[in-house]
């Protein structure tokens, strides 16, 4: 597998990994584990940012 598909792979699951973790935030909100939002949104910020990076980077390379 080349490197550029490596990365975008990587990207595909860190997409996967924040959808999965919209879902969780949903399925919290509003419970007695409300409290754990903040940590999954927290969480969830840091994904995307570095699935920006991982792009960017990818985008530089071409």
């Amino acid at each position: 597998m080349s490197l550029e598909a490596d990365l975008l792979s990587l990207s595909s699951t860190l997409d996967q990994m924040i959808e999965r973790l919209e879902a969780v935030a949903e399925e919290v909100r509003g419970t007695e584990r409300d409290e754990l939002l903040g940590g999954i949104y927290d969480v969830e910020r840091h994904l995307r940012s570095a699935n920006r990076r991982l792009n960017r980077t990818l985008l530089s390379d071409n």
